[in-house]
């Protein structure tokens, strides 16, 4: 914080990526409200052949994230430990410091068939067009690029109520927003998922057109230069 308000000094306008961050850099006095101004972050558009198919059965579902303390896969696997009934898949990507813990963890609650860890990958696109849902179970987070990436490819998104999640997810509608940790509330919205192709697809189509709106690299761009 020191450096930040240092550094503030020099700045005509500040750019937080979202409105979370924006709301901490004032109350943390980092520089005045009137010099704060919140662009979030975005993606640019890839090719159709990208966009995924979340009506698809079984469902896959992927996370992006890495292996460490900031982000929460454990409470991803033991929401999904009661979901055994279901047909489910899930792919990790992501590498981290916390990968052998994460593993012995699948194998105590029997998921080892079920879970598959794919380590860092350079091909994110075209693995989340594979997806039927995408995740993103976590402690903390700015602006997650991810989420963008997963609603520019059309999957509904279920993330952890973190940071400035709720600026990306529209909750009820582009997929579902859950308490940090609340491992009863994940297994329900992820067992609505699941188990209802016609939910994914409309939480899907919904994400895409909320990227469209909002989060595309021309605007972005657009606000930064105007």
């Amino acid at each position: 914080w020191a450096v930040e308000r240092t550094t503030a000094a020099w700045a005509a306008r500040i750019i937080t990526v979202c409105e979370s961050d924006r709301a901490a850099a004032v109350r943390t006095h980092v520089a005045s409200s009137d010099r704060l101004v919140t662009i979030h972050n975005a993606m640019p558009d890839i090719d159709k052949a990208l966009r995924a198919k979340p009506g698809k059965s079984p469902v896959r579902l992927v996370m992006v994230a890495r292996l460490s303390h900031w982000k929460d896969q454990p409470t991803l696997l033991h929401a999904l430990a009661g979901l055994k009934d279901l047909a489910w898949q899930l792919e990790l990507i992501g590498d981290g410091p916390l990968r052998g813990q994460l593993e012995a963890l699948v194998q105590s609650l029997d998921l080892s068939a079920r879970v598959t860890f794919l380590g860092f990958r350079r091909d994110v696109p075209a693995q989340i067009a594979e997806a039927q849902v995408f995740l993103l179970i976590t402690k903390w987070e700015g602006f997650p690029r991810s989420i963008l990436e997963a609603m520019r490819a059309g999957l509904p998104v279920v993330a952890s109520d973190v940071g400035g999640v709720r600026e990306s997810v529209v909750d009820g509608t582009t997929g579902f927003v859950i308490p940090r940790g609340d491992t009863a509330r994940l297994r329900e919205c992820l067992r609505q998922l699941i188990t209802s192709a016609e939910l994914r697809v409309r939480m899907g189509a919904a994400g895409r057109a909320y990227y469209e709106e909002k989060f595309t690299f021309d605007r972005l761009v657009e606000r930064t230069t105007q």
